[in-house]
């Protein structure tokens, strides 16, 4: 094979197998490592409470979240469900590779994604909504290909189809990327002249109507909750009247951090030949028009918006590392790219150990106390577990049908995740997420409050003031890594609640 990892002597599926085995250990000690972040933090919160769907994202991560609840615990163990999901999706990888191009380029696909910090270390690692989604779609993928390139006798179209819809329908009920991923599949078979006769077959409408039944539970809830979800995605996809280059340069400059650049280059380069190469090479045809959509309207997106998030492109960018693993195995005999699988591990490693050291200890701020200024964005994954001790040892969560009000949806899920669900969480603000589905306001009047935060508004202690009959403020709490203080939330006592707090979606 030539790879040299993990050796080369190993036929494709045992290189890819140890590979997978390799990157899985490796993921279990980062889960256990690192602290929760922000959104699974939030996740868990909301997926106590069973629902159709939930605010931000279709169902699938907190349907996972829930139904391991019993088994896993709240502990970092609730992450392994999406750790064994990511090592499914490498293993698809490899077949969707296998299938497009050859066994060795599969290795080479199954390697790169795990050298890329997104996918080893967020997808890959985390409770996100990406681990279900990643899965889905490259089961989607691998079943239309063995339809269009089989090895042997072709599957049948309703087989084919109806598997398709099957995975592309569980991919929304994880993430809406499912559409553009449907779409990149409608322009593959629209490009090709001898492909377009799938649109005389009854099979693939069959499938798109099965993926419509799967994600019901979707529709459902919007049209329970005034489409709430969808135009909350819409109105973040609104164009602004201003063209905005620097958004554009930042978010893409985003993508290449987070796929690492020294891989987002060559993943780069294979796509360019893949596209000069166009229809005549139709599985790696195949896999850019899987990917482009994804990429170009999330990449594109900035430049008349917000700058965006630059994960929201990766789905598009994973369908193409079949095509870098075919670059690199035509290349792999080259020892300059044994040298560049060897370094690009080595990084991955080596800067794992210095980021993962740094988040779970703060070590440092305190070696360079002066270098990440006031907002350590590690921070982020750092959990609040001493705020409830610290409640407990004054005695502020013992009243009877105490609930408590955040200032947003962070701090409320980082709370929730200190408190372990102990009391439930609303928020006084314009942008619950979906904290503003989960209570009834009226269920609170005539009970106390904890107001907590890290910044807690003039305008939003003014309006809670109007709703109790006093408000005053207790000590902070502080703590930190390494015994710093880091954090410092305000504490504030609210008694007997007059009337349903201001809910937006009430």
């Amino acid at each position: 094979m030539g790879l040299g990892l993990p050796s080369s002597r190993l036929r494709p599926d045992r290189a890819a197998l140890s590979l997978i085995a390799l990157f899985l250990l490796g993921r279990l000690v980062l889960a256990a490592t690192l602290d929760f972040t922000v959104d699974e933090s939030y996740t868990i919160a909301n997926a106590r409470h069973l629902a159709l769907s939930y605010f931000d994202h279709p169902p699938a991560q907190s349907w996972i979240v829930h139904a391991f609840m019993p088994l896993l615990g709240e502990g970092h163990a609730i992450r392994l469900p999406f750790i064994l999901l990511f090592a499914g999706s490498s293993w698809l990888l490899f077949d969707l590779t296998r299938q497009l191009f050859s066994g060795e380029a599969g290795v080479w696909s199954v390697l790169t994604l795990n050298l890329s910090v997104f996918f080893t270390a967020s997808a890959g690692t985390l409770v996100v909504p990406d681990g279900p989604l990643l899965f889905c779609l490259l089961a989607a993928a691998l079943v239309i290909a063995r339809g269009l390139f089989p090895a042997v006798h072709p599957p049948s179209p309703w087989r084919t189809w109806l598997l398709a819809g099957l995975w592309i329908g569980l991919a929304g009920l994880s993430k809406y990327h499912a559409i553009l991923f449907a779409l990149g599949v409608l322009c593959f078979f629209a490009s090709i002249p001898a492909r377009r006769a799938v649109f005389l077959h009854p099979a693939p409408y069959a499938g798109a109507l099965l993926a419509l039944a799967i994600l019901s539970p979707v529709l459902i809830w919007n049209t329970e909750h005034n489409w709430a979800s969808f135009a909350y995605q819409g109105v973040n996809s609104l164009p602004r009247a201003s063209l905005h280059l620097s958004n554009f340069i930042l978010n893409l400059a985003g993508q290449a951090v987070w796929i690492f650049p020294w891989i987002f280059a060559p993943l780069v380069v294979s796509a360019w030949y893949a596209l000069r190469a166009g229809r005549k090479r139709e599985q790696a045809w195949y896999c850019l028009c899987l990917a482009l959509p994804t990429i170009a309207i999330f990449s594109a997106e900035p430049l008349w918006g917000d700058r965006g998030l630059p994960h929201w492109p990766m789905p598009g960018w994973l369908m193409l590392y079949p095509v870098l693993g075919d670059f690199l195995a035509q290349r792999a005999r080259n020892p300059h790219v044994r040298r560049w699988a060897i370094a690009s591990t080595a990084l991955l490693i080596g800067l794992s150990i210095m980021i993962v050291g740094h988040t779970a200890t703060g070590i440092g701020r305190v070696l360079l106390p002066s270098l990440l200024g006031a907002r350590d964005p590690t921070l982020e994954a750092f959990e609040w577990t001493p705020l409830r001790t610290d409640l407990q040892a004054r005695g502020l969560l013992e009243d009877k049908g105490l609930f408590v009000i955040a200032p947003n949806w962070i701090d409320a899920g980082r709370i929730d995740q200190a408190l372990k669900g102990l009391l439930p969480v609303v928020i006084i603000g314009n942008d619950p997420k979906n904290f503003g589905f989960l209570y009834d306001p009226k269920a609170f009047v005539g009970h106390d409050a904890l107001i907590i935060g890290q910044d807690i508004s003039d305008d939003q202690l003014t309006l809670a003031r109007s709703y109790f009959d006093a408000v005053t403020e207790a000590a902070p709490v502080e703590f930190g890594r390494s015994g710093m203080n880091e954090i410092r939330l305000r504490v504030l006592q609210a008694k007997l609640l007059q009337r349903p707090l201001p809910s937006r979606y009430h």
